[in-house]
């Protein structure tokens, strides 16, 4: 039997991610009179990951735990280390013009590009979401991804926030479990082999 693993789920953005006592929502939309925020989806998408994770006998550390729980972003990967963890999954969305769309998944370094790639396919396969395939952190906005400092890790753009269907798909509880199931699936197998 496999010795069991330990996941750390990064929902990012979040109270204090980069100023201390700052809450940091990342990209946000205005949906009638309803901001809906990146931080509050990528929330969710980590509750039910642990679900999903533990339910295969997985170890699951969460970065934050609720849009209270202070974790700036220099804490992500030494909390990864504290907990032996033997991946981090970092959660986002995108924001664009309201027309972009699609999952993307970044990672650093070729021994990370099976777990990208697994990552990638299980979320596009569940949401239906365009494949907007791999990126190398280079190919990010940003010249460093610090959650990436991690051995075995990768950043997941699950969808864009600013583009209706992207944003629905996310939301929706049922596609919402059906990706989490896959993905959490897709990590332990590539983990185990």
């Amino acid at each position: 039997m496999p010795r069991k693993l330990t996941i750390i789920l990064d929902p990012g953005h979040g109270m204090g991610n980069r100023k201390p006592g700052v809450y940091d929502p990342g990209a946000t939309v205005l949906v009638g009179k309803e901001e809906i925020t990146e931080a509050g989806i990528v929330m969710d998408w980590a509750n039910e990951l642990k679900v999903q994770f533990e339910a295969l006998g997985c170890k699951v550390i969460r970065t934050r735990i609720n849009s209270s729980d202070v974790c700036p972003i220099s804490e992500r990967v030494p909390i990864a280390h504290k907990y032996g963890g033997d991946v981090l999954l970092s959660l986002h969305c995108n924001a664009a013009d309201g027309k972009a769309n699609g999952t993307e998944t970044f990672y650093r370094g070729a021994s990370n590009e099976p777990l990208a790639k697994a990552c990638n396919a299980a979320i596009v396969s569940s949401l239906g979401t365009k494949n907007r395939g791999l990126k190398t952190e280079n190919q990010s906005q940003h010249s460093r991804l610090a959650v990436l400092g991690f051995p075995r890790a990768c950043l997941i753009e699950l969808g864009f926030i600013d583009h209706a269907t992207d944003r629905a798909r996310m939301q929706d509880q049922q596609m919402m479990l059906l990706a989490c199931q896959k993905l959490s699936e897709a990590v332990v197998h590539c983990l185990n082999t």
